[in-house]
């Protein structure tokens, strides 16, 4: 009686070109994947970038700006003619990665007041000073004061959570104030990306960002005035 062989089937794996094409595979997968949670992070700071820019808005707009407000010369040309068409003085508060730049005291005031940047009650008061004498503009405190951090130009340099998130779109937002030649005031925003400078095509893309910040920002229709390497809205 002849014993039945049993033929066993060994199981052989995965030859080399399938065990490529299931690591390719799962490349692909974890690069659409990493780039979805890239995208979602990136959204998730704009918005919270356009937050507290509508925070500052709202303070700048309860704060009442002296008629004497100093602030840096700007002239707005009209965009197709280059006519001269209005002129103003313009201060900011601009927000990057790491600080918050006030361009006068009553930038800084108009922040202070709405708690969004803390200093000591005699820091205040030496900027409500200034304030009322331009002449003296600017308090020069010894060293940091609560949020305050340095005086670097003509801006005050303070630092907390309130810096910019985003890091794409834009890495720095600003938003200004204007008063002009009949004493009234107007007011706009902006965003740009310092990595565009020296880009011949960053002047175009930085007018289209800050386009799209200062409509979130409910500045629409805003007037686009070119400043150095970026452009700012408002009306």
């Amino acid at each position: 009686m002849k014993e039945s062989r049993i033929k066993k089937h060994g199981n052989k794996g995965m030859t080399l070109v399938e065990l490529i094409i299931v690591v390719a595979i799962l490349a692909v997968l974890a690069a659409t994947i990493a780039l979805s949670v890239i995208h979602y992070i990136e959204k998730s700071r704009q918005a919270k970038d356009l937050y507290h820019a509508s925070i500052i808005k709202d303070a700048m707009n309860v704060y009442t700006f002296p008629s004497n407000m100093p602030g840096e010369h700007v002239d707005y040309y009209d965009p197709d003619t280059h006519v001269l068409l209005e002129s103003y003085n313009r201060a900011w508060i601009y927000v990057d990665h790491e600080e918050i730049r006030c361009s006068n005291p009553s930038c800084a005031l108009a922040m202070i007041s709405a708690g969004l940047i803390n200093v000591s009650p005699e820091f205040e008061e030496a900027l409500k000073e200034c304030e009322e004498k331009p002449r003296l503009q600017w308090y020069r405190p010894t060293g940091p004061d609560g949020d305050y951090y340095r005086r670097e130009g003509d801006e005050y340099v303070f630092m907390n959570d309130l810096h910019c998130y985003a890091t794409r779109d834009w890495n720095t937002y600003q938003l200004d104030i204007y008063l002009d030649d009949e004493g009234n005031f107007h007011r706009g925003a902006s965003a740009s990306n310092l990595n565009r400078r020296g880009d011949p095509e960053g002047q175009s893309k930085d007018e289209e960002t800050s386009r799209y910040f200062a409509d979130a920002l409910g500045f629409h229709d805003a007037k686009i005035t070119p400043i150095g390497n970026q452009y700012t809205g408002g009306h």
